[in-house]
């Protein structure tokens, strides 16, 4: 009986570790990485919230601004998607929405800066580049849709005191 306890404690010494690497192996297959969000919507809406599974990118913008750190395989794969959830602000009519969308991630080969680009037909898309946009002829692989350099508040002045807050903005769509 004394060999056989013997037996199973040196297998379990023997399995734990591995079980251990394959542990570590998985966690490797997941890098984090730098994010930034792209306003591409007209100069009146403005993103000023957003989040990729959770991890918040502040305010879109105009590329400039870089955020740690959201997180994305090592290595693409078909079905790869993230979920964007998003604030829009309409300072010209005084209106906010919420959004929250499942995106595919643009094929990669490997992991680079995250870019969110927040088109002005409502659609959302992310890339992953080691170079970023704005740049012609640089192989940006995102989209080349003209990023507007606003500045909302300068134009139509103070969201807070120019707009009644209303309890929040409405959320208008969730992931599927």
């Amino acid at each position: 009986m004394r060999i056989y306890s013997l037996i199973i404690m040196a297998f379990a010494l023997l399995v734990v570790p591995l079980t251990g690497c394959d542990g570590r192996q998985a966690k490797q297959d997941n890098v984090g990485t730098s994010m930034t969000g792209i306003d591409h919507l007209p100069d009146h809406v403005s993103v000023q919230n957003f989040w990729v599974n959770g991890a918040s990118g502040h305010q879109a913008g105009t590329g400039g601004r870089v955020v740690c750190c959201a997180m994305l395989p090592r290595k693409w794969h078909p079905d790869l998607t993230v979920v964007v959830n998003w604030n829009v602000t309409n300072w010209r009519d005084c209106g906010g929405q919420s959004y929250e969308r499942r995106v595919a991630v643009d094929r990669y080969e490997k992991v680079g800066h995250m870019f969110v680009h927040f088109l002005a037909d409502g659609s959302v898309r992310v890339v992953s580049a080691n170079v970023g946009p704005g740049y012609p002829g640089n192989g940006y692989p995102g989209p080349d849709d003209l990023i507007p350099n606003k500045d909302p508040w300068d134009v139509y002045g103070s969201y807070r005191e120019r707009c009644s807050w209303a309890g929040g903005p409405v959320i208008m769509e969730r992931a599927q």
